[in-house]
C-alpha cells in the first residue's frame, strides 16, 4: 500500500513502559499490543457482541473477550474460539523514530498474511506428528500406530465439531446454525475428552424449531468419532441478535 495511508497512531513517550495500549486507527477503536519484540494493532472489538477487548488476557498469541471467552489470533485477527466466529480487524504498524505508525492492510496483504500463519501452524503440527510417543518397550510397532490413531480420533477439535455443527439447518431461516450465532461455547467435560457440552441460544425463547436445533445439535456432535455424549447447555444470556449473524448469513437473508 502506498505511504500515504500510514498514520501515527501514538509517539514512543506515550508507549514507553506499556505493553499495549489504545488508539485509533483509520476511525476504528484499536489496540496497539506487544508480543514478544513485535507490535501489533488489532481492532478493539468483539465480532462476537461489540465488547471492547482492551482488557483482554493475552496469551499464546491471542487476546481474549473478558466478557464471554472469545479469543482472537493477534497477527491475524482470526476467530480462535467460540462464540465469535468471525476474525477482528488487524493493521500494519511501523514503528519510525517519532512513534508509532499504522495502516489498514490491502485485502492481498492480508491474504498473504493468513496463508503465511497457515503455514506456519502446519508446520507446527507436522513437527509434532513425527515425534515418537512415549511407549514400553514390550509395545509392537503395530500396537503403537494403532493406539496413536486411537488417540488422534478419541480428540476431535473445534473446528470439526464447528464443521459439523454446520449441519444443523435452521428450518425457518434455512441457515446453518454455527453462521446464525447460535453457538456460545464447546467444551470438554474434565473426566473425558470423549464427553463434550455445547452451550448455544435461540433467536427468540419461543423459537417453534429449539427442540429441533438441540437434538439435531446433540447428534451431529455425537456423530463425531471419539465423542460419546453431548451436554447441549441452553442460554438467553445474552440475547441473540442479528449482530451475532457471520457475513455468510447475512449475505444469504439479504442483510446489509
Amino acid at each position: 500500500m502506498s505511504s500515504d495511508n500510514w498514520e501515527q497512531i501514538a509517539t514512543k513517550e506515550e508507549v514507553e513502559g506499556q505493553t499495549r495500549l489504545s488508539v485509533i486507527v483509520d476511525d476504528t477503536p484499536a489496540i496497539l499490543v506487544l508480543l514478544g519484540e513485535t507490535w501489533f494493532v488489532v481492532e478493539d472489538s468483539c465480532t462476537h457482541d461489540g465488547q471492547p477487548l482492551t482488557d483482554g488476557e493475552i496469551s499464546d498469541g491471542g487476546i481474549k473477550c473478558p466478557r464471554h471467552g472469545a479469543r482472537f489470533d493477534i497477527k491475524t485477527g482470526a476467530a480462535l474460539c467460540m462464540p465469535a466466529t468471525q476474525a477482528i480487524q488487524v493493521f500494519e504498524v511501523d514503528v519510525r523514530e517519532d512513534g508509532f505508525y499504522a495502516q489498514p492492510y490491502s485485502e492481498q496483504a492480508l491474504k498473504d498474511l493468513q496463508a503465511s500463519q497457515d503455514q506456519d501452524d502446519s508446520q507446527a503440527e507436522q513437527e509434532v506428528a513425527v515425534k515418537p510417543p512415549a511407549s514400553n518397550s514390550s509395545e509392537t510397532s503395530e500396537e503403537a500406530e494403532e493406539n496413536s490413531g486411537d488417540l488422534v480420533q478419541s480428540s476431535p477439535n473445534e473446528t470439526a465439531m464447528l464443521d459439523a455443527l454446520k449441519q444443523v439447518i435452521d428450518p425457518e431461516l434455512f441457515v446453518n446454525i454455527v453462521d446464525l450465532g447460535l453457538i456460545y461455547d464447546i467444551s470438554r467435560k474434565e473426566e473425558t475428552d470423549s464427553e463434550v457440552i455445547l452451550t448455544m441460544t435461540l433467536t427468540s425463547p419461543s423459537c417453534p424449531a429449539g427442540p429441533q436445533l438441540i437434538s439435531q445439535a446433540k447428534s451431529a456432535l455425537e456423530g463425531l468419532p471419539g465423542v460419546d455424549d453431548a451436554e447441549i447447555k441452553m442460554t438467553m444470556s445474552p440475547p441473540w441478535t442479528p449482530d451475532m449473524m457471520t457475513e455468510e448469513a447475512r449475505d444469504q437473508l439479504g442483510i446489509f
